[in-house]
């Protein structure tokens, strides 16, 4: 049966709509129109429409078994840009879901949500996965740890931090240690996630096989020990406006925390074997800087 992917023009959706479509009927829900006309090319059915759209999104629901929700974000100005991308998307999708006569739903979620979160991210993420919880429909929550790959923003982040001509800039300690999950092995979790025979009610964790900490993964990019300066996320928010960026204190936050998995072993459950980092690094083009 055909299967939904919201949010299908980030770089998670780009890798994982392809895989659907060797399976059979894939459409994407998205805002970016220019993302239409690569996702047909991929194999989706794209319908361009705002998910509060809601005759649009029950139309292009109906008659699906599955819908896989990876619209939201990170970084954001403020709590109710949080709460819009990461909540209220979740709220409307699993509207147009009942609606449509949707049977499952996924949803791409973090380690560490919850409604009880002092960070915005963690607790919209939180309040999302209590709406999908709640929602009757067979449900998969997949918390992945933090996403590496290629078009992956926070691998480039990583490989800029790497190559700092002076010294490497690490938010955080440099202490806090992670286990990146390869975006294709996040894409194929999802997919099993909606191969999965019978009801699929659960929560669980996608993590790589490797955990480090973040100093020693900047190490590991650049190929040879480096020099590191430590920001506290204050601090790195006054440091990229020096640069002419913006980024939020509520994403720095996330980052200077550690990135492992918080709940059952989501590649156990849905029968994925994940990438090592080293292989998965070598694909994405990110050897040493």
């Amino acid at each position: 049966m055909p299967v939904v992917v919201t949010g299908a023009s980030g770089g998670i959706g780009q890798v994982l709509v392809p895989m659907l479509a060797e399976r059979g009927e894939v459409r994407a829900v998205i805002r970016d129109r220019e993302a239409v006309e690569p996702l047909r090319a991929a194999g989706a059915k794209v319908a361009a429409a705002d998910l509060a759209d809601t005759a649009t999104v029950v139309t292009a629901m109906t008659g699906a078994h599955t819908v896989i929700h990876l619209a939201g974000g990170l970084d954001f100005p403020d709590e109710r840009a949080y709460e819009a991308a990461n909540l209220g998307t979740v709220r409307d999708a699993l509207e147009a879901a009942g609606e449509a006569g949707v049977v499952r739903f996924l949803l791409l979620s973090y380690p560490g949500a919850s409604p009880d979160s002092p960070n915005a991210y963690l607790r919209t993420k939180g309040l999302a996965e209590e709406a999908v919880r709640a929602s009757g429909l067979e449900h998969v929550i997949l918390r992945s740890t933090h996403v590496y790959g290629p078009r992956q923003r926070w691998l480039d982040e990583m490989r800029a931090a790497a190559s700092r001509p002076v010294a490497a800039t690490v938010v955080g300690t440099g202490r806090q240690r992670i286990a990146p999950s390869y975006v294709d092995d996040v894409a194929r979790a999802l997919v099993a996630g909606d191969d999965r025979a019978g009801a699929a009610s659960g929560t669980f964790s996608l993590q790589g096989p490797d955990t480090l900490t973040a100093d020693e993964l900047v190490d590991r990019l650049a190929g040879r020990p480096r020099r590191k300066v430590h920001l506290a996320p204050r601090a790195a928010r006054r440091a990229a406006r020096l640069l002419g960026r913006r980024l939020s204190v509520t994403m720095l936050e996330v980052l200077a925390a550690d990135s492992l998995g918080d709940a059952p072993d989501a590649a156990r459950e849905l029968g994925v074997t994940p990438t090592p980092l080293d292989d998965g690094l070598a694909a994405s083009g990110s050897g040493p800087v």
